[in-house]
């Protein structure tokens, strides 16, 4: 009986601390929750401050294009007005004047009645700052690729029909792995070599088959395509490049430091080159195939140089197809010789043009070895794959 009281008269303080220290704490909580809810509203009203900053993109059509009177201090002049409907957005079936001065038309655009544009739109206050950021060319791009689909499915039937799907599932992958993998701050590089052996799998599995050859093709190509990341990493630490070479380039990577701009370029030589010597392969490997159909008893060696002549024949048209496209896109990158006044020294060291240079030629470099790595392959695996069907034929005989 004694050791309970004692037990609560030692007890009852201790609530009775606990309970002072709980309201204790429940005021101090009070203020802390408003703190955080204040901040929350601070950091949500940031957002939208920086939301608002950005802008969004909405699409509107032309209704009519007019001549006004801007009044200037030294009188006025003329300028031109553009009345649009927007198509989307919270400003959609409004109609609103956009004039064509620098400020709203900062690419001196010039759209006629009737044409689709993208407008910039920025909150300011109630209302909104408008601005022409270009034409809305997406039904032409869809007419474009239609067509291109369409031409498969002609020409070549079901299996073009295959090609395009293999197509549009690498896109997808891109879009929907790579790009974000990236922005979440994942090395690009990893991801680029499995995406592409993915790539070059779905592509040769879909056109010729799930089979031994779709394997070999995959493999070869990611062997070229793994060549050319080496040569690139190798370069491109020795000429100090940084993965910046466009405006565009520094500006999203400003933006985001934490990401690293090297690693996505290194990201698209390795999609860019598989893409390209998957051809090569493609055609070593069915080569070699149809002639150990029509010679079973061909060797290793003979299957092997067999490749490499298919091989080198097909890897001069592909070496001068990437140095031309690379060439062909670039072209207003050459253009820069003339504007600093014909100095190859300032040219040859400009950002974009070392980029270029980088991008085609470590690509032919890993197309060049795509060949005798592939007709290598291809020679061992499907001389002994006949090999093995022969022993199997000589013992069912036997028997």
């Amino acid at each position: 009986m004694g050791f309970f009281l004692v037990v609560s008269c030692i007890a009852e303080p201790a609530f009775a601390q606990s309970t002072t220290t709980t309201a204790t704490t429940t005021q101090e909580v009070a203020p802390t929750a408003e703190i955080q809810a204040q901040e929350t509203a601070i950091a949500a009203t940031s957002e939208q401050s920086i939301t608002d900053q950005a802008g969004q993109y909405e699409r509107a059509s032309i209704e009519s294009v007019r001549t006004a009177l801007n009044p200037t201090e030294v009188g006025g002049e003329q300028t031109t007005v553009f009345q649009v409907t927007f198509l989307s957005g919270p400003l959609k079936g409004q109609l609103r004047d956009i004039s064509s001065d620098l400020s709203s038309n900062p690419y001196a655009l010039q759209p006629k009645k009737g044409d689709k544009v993208v407008i910039m739109m920025q909150r300011s206050g109630d209302d909104w700052n408008l601005y022409i950021e270009g034409f809305d060319r997406r039904t032409a791009m869809i007419w474009l690729v239609v067509l291109f689909v369409l031409m498969l499915v002609v020409l070549s039937g079901w299996q073009g029909f295959k090609t395009a799907l293999s197509i549009a599932l690498s896109i997808a992958m891109i879009g929907y792995l790579l790009i974000p993998a990236f922005l979440a701050g994942m090395n690009p590089v990893p991801v680029a070599i499995v995406l592409a052996g993915i790539f070059t799998l779905l592509s040769t599995g879909l056109t010729s088959g799930w089979n031994r050859k779709a394997l070999i093709t995959s493999v070869g190509t990611m062997g070229g395509a793994l060549v050319a990341y080496a040569i690139s990493l190798f370069f491109a630490d020795w000429a100090n490049i940084s993965g910046l070479s466009t405006e565009d380039d520094r500006l999203f990577f400003n933006k985001n430091p934490m990401l690293n701009p090297r690693g996505l370029m290194f990201a698209g030589i390795i999609i860019a080159s598989a893409g390209v010597v998957e051809d090569v392969a493609v055609s070593i490997v069915s080569g070699i195939s149809e002639v150990k159909r029509h010679s079973p008893r061909a060797t290793k060696a003979q299957l092997f140089t067999s490749g490499m002549v298919v091989g080198k024949d097909h890897m001069s048209a592909l070496a001068n197809t990437l140095v031309y496209a690379y060439v062909g896109s670039s072209l207003s990158t050459l253009l820069l010789y003339k504007q600093f006044g014909g100095s190859w020294l300032k040219f040859i060291n400009f950002d974009s043009v070392v980029d270029e240079v980088l991008r085609s030629l470590a690509g032919t470099i890993g197309l060049i070895f795509t060949v005798p790595i592939t007709a290598f392959l291809a020679a061992w695996f499907m001389s002994n794959e006949m090999a093995a069907e022969g022993d199997t034929s000589h013992h069912g005989h036997k028997h």
